[in-house]
């Protein structure tokens, strides 16, 4: 039975195929215009990357474009490709992009001021809401579009033809009218803003707001726009199919799955439609994409590579469109040459903000003068989105009086200026030891022109904190002043030599002071100011329950921090620096005397990354004399002389080494995290007159195996210790949050 069909398909195709050919063939040797070919690039997420390997097997054979559409990520490379530059060096700029960080959305933390950074070892969720007295408010989106908007002005070099219809290849973009439900097909303007319209996943990038509209992904309503070219520019269609196949019933297991194949299906419809107008002339193109999914943007080189491996009975209809090599060689040499380099700006303009100074923003921007070129104003854009304030930077173009003018459009975050975070540390050990803690943060901003914030931490748990802090910049110098309160409950395990535990510490303190600093840009920043605290303390539990002492304190106090490491939490590059002194008088109300105090720390931590493999040292000292117990310092537990007990070691110093070693096994989605990461370290410490003995430790090596995960709700670790203390002590540990 299957054989009738297949001699039926025969007898159609095969006349079709050889009338193609013929009357290509006499079309050229009568000298009339051989037939328009029209490209058709359908969305589907990274697995449309495979579009540049097909446009690298059309050119090898010679064919011409007459014009192109596309949808989402078929627009983004129709568009590059309608603009004329070479193919290779489009290819090369997109396989070899950091996708994890064009997706993050977030500039390179190195970059950001201090002041967006400050606080960032506290394990606080990456999701952000806004806070006002209109209530809560979410963000529109999941990652941030900065990064990606960049790289589309990069990529299109500014183009802005007016009509589309004016470029090397004329060219269609479809994007979604969000109101409406709508098709919206861009076919004049400003390329990049067309582009990044139809590939506005929902969701996941924000929507792109235009001229009162607010448009996003295409695929909704067409993702295989055929008809936008079909009869119109072209008279075959070559139509490229990349998107994901829908599910078959063993494969549906989750919600996750669900919600996929809901989105097959909704996609699926409207393609159907489109590959309905394909006649026999036109040519249908599903490069094999087996294994990859849309958000596959970390495997471009191997999806570029699949749209390379075009079926055999497909060439074989392709080369039936070729060109010979003297008339290819007229077309491409045309279509380089209308690849223009970005105009100079004649005049750059700024749009209204709502919260940030308009002539703060100015100042980021044109100083010390307008940008006149593309690449002047992007990275002028990088410096101002580093600062926290906006969602994300972009600009639009037009031209008034044949001069090129660019509107900076700087869209603050859609939250608000006031930010609340949240966020959860968990540990647990093979010792029976758990605990959890609850985090949160609330930080008003711009709350004068000179940008004021007012920041505000909590924590609750085992050891509880509220800290509050105005941070008031002076005129708009780097100088600042910052007064601020910290009530705090702290809670010290103490252990005997053979580390059983005997006891605990439990201390309430309130400390007030006002701080005189400088910024240093987005390295860090130097702070010095009088601090007062009065401390609470008591044994909680043990032989010695109910011994409590009552101390004042009070002096100078100083700090200084610089932090330039691309990751707080599994660093690949950078450095962080904090060194701490407090100095002053100590008086205790329960025995009636008084001391000098000196409180000094030093840490110092490194990375850099060869190859695949991360190398992180660290080193930290604290030093105490005559300073209250809540600055005693503490080690043992994970990472902190990994195999014993979470804060074992108690005493007036410490100095502690740690080299890390790991490997990011496998990127996630940059909505979820940076990776997932196998990694040991080898620790070096020891405590200086502990608590129980007086005594000074000897120097305990300690080693640890772990298995990590950087996620949204910050670092998970799953990892076994060893050490040498009293004999060998081997632990187990699971951390959701930062190690001490």
């Amino acid at each position: 039975m299957p054989i009738r069909p297949l001699r039926a398909l025969r007898r159609i195709a095969l006349p079709a195929l050889l009338c193609l050919c013929g009357v290509a063939a006499s079309a050229a040797s009568a000298g009339t215009p051989p037939p328009r070919i029209g490209l058709v690039l359908g969305g589907g997420g990274a697995r449309g990357l495979a579009h540049l390997g097909v446009l690298e097997e059309l050119e090898k054979l010679h064919i011409p474009i007459s014009c192109i559409a596309g949808t989402s990520a078929g627009a983004l490379v129709g568009g590059i490709y309608a603009t004329g530059q070479p193919l290779d060096g489009v290819i090369d700029r997109i396989a070899n992009a950091d996708w994890q960080r064009l997706l993050s959305g977030t500039a390179d933390r190195r970059n950001l001021p201090f002041a967006a950074k400050n606080g960032d070892d506290r394990n606080l969720s990456a999701i952000t809401l806004g806070l006002d007295g209109s209530g809560v408010h979410v963000p529109r989106r999941i990652l941030g579009s900065q990064n990606v908007d960049r790289f589309l002005r990069e990529l299109t070099r500014d183009s802005m033809p007016g009509s589309f219809d004016r470029l090397p290849i004329p060219f269609r973009a479809v994007a979604t009218d969000l109101i409406s439900g709508d098709i919206h097909v861009f076919d004049r303007g400003d390329l990049a803003t067309a582009l990044r319209a139809s590939m506005a996943v929902p969701g996941v990038f924000d929507l792109v707001e235009l001229e009162g509209h607010y448009y996003i992904d295409g695929m909704f309503v067409r993702n295989l726009p055929v008809e936008e070219i079909k009869g119109r520019c072209a008279d075959i269609v070559i139509a490229v199919d990349v998107g994901s196949p829908t599910l078959e019933a063993g494969q549906i297991h989750s919600l996750i799955d669900v919600l996929a194949q809901s989105m097959h299906i909704a996609m699926g419809r409207n393609v159907i439609e489109q590959r309905k107008l394909l006649g026999a002339q036109d040519i249908l193109i599903q490069p094999d994409l087996d294994g990859y999914t849309p958000a596959s943007f970390a495997e471009a080189p191997a999806i570029i590579a699949r749209g390379r491996k075009l079926a055999p009975a497909t060439l074989e209809r392709l080369r039936a469109l070729s060109l010979d090599t003297e008339a290819w060689e007229r077309w491409r040499s045309a279509l380089t040459a209308a690849a223009g380099e970005p105009a100079p700006y004649a005049r750059v303009e700024i749009a209204q903000t709502r919260y940030v100074p308009a002539d703060e923003v100015r100042a980021r921007i044109e100083t010390p003068q307008a940008p006149q070129t593309q690449r002047e104003l992007l990275e002028r854009l990088d410096t101002l989105h580093a600062s926290g304030d906006f969602d994300r930077i972009n600009y639009f173009l037009h031209d008034e009086d044949g001069q090129r003018v660019a509107t900076i459009v700087p869209l603050e975050r859609s939250i608000g200026p006031n930010h609340l975070r949240f966020g959860t540390q968990i540990s647990l050990d093979s010792y029976s030891k758990s605990e959890v803690t609850l985090l949160g943060s609330y930080q008003m901003t711009w709350l004068n022109r000179w940008g004021a914030q007012w920041r505000n931490d909590f924590q609750l748990g085992v050891g509880s904190r509220i800290a509050s802090e105005f941070y008031q910049p002076l005129a708009g110098t780097p100088w600042f002043i910052a007064p601020g309160i910290t009530l705090a409950r702290i809670d010290k395990p103490i252990y005997a030599s053979n580390g059983l535990h005997v006891a605990d510490l439990r201390s309430y303190s309130t400390e007030n002071g006002a701080d005189l600093g400088y910024a240093l840009g987005r390295y860090g920043e130097l702070r010095t100011g009088l601090f007062t605290r009065r401390t609470g303390s008591r044994i909680a539990s043990g032989l010695a329950a109910g011994v409590s002492e009552e101390v004042h304190d009070s002096g100078l106090r100083a700090a200084l921090v610089i932090d330039q490491l691309d990751n707080p939490r599994f660093p690949r590059q950078g450095y962080h620096l904090s060194t701490r002194y407090r100095f002053g008088d100590v008086k205790s109300d329960t025995a009636g005397t008084s001391s000098r105090q000196h409180n000094a720390s030093l840490s110092l931590d490194l990375a850099d990354t060869f190859g695949a493999t991360t190398l992180r040292g660290t080193l930290q000292s604290v030093r105490t004399h005559g300073a209250s117990v809540v600055d005693a310092p503490q080690l043992g537990g994970f990472l902190q002389l990994s195999g014993l007990q979470t804060g074992e070691l108690f005493g007036e110093g410490s100095l502690f080494g740690r080299l890390m070693v790991y490997n990011r096994i496998r990127p996630l989605l940059p909505s979820l995290g940076s990776g997932t990461y196998l990694g040991g370290s080898f620790e070096l410490g020891r405590v200086y007159r502990q608590l129980t003995t007086g005594t000074d430790t000897p120097l305990i090596p300690a080693a640890s195996l772990w298995i990590g995960m950087d996620t949204f709700m910050g670092p998970l670790y799953l990892g076994t210790g060893w050490s040498n203390y009293h004999g060998a002590n081997l632990g187990a540990y699971l951390y959701l949050g930062y190690t001490p």
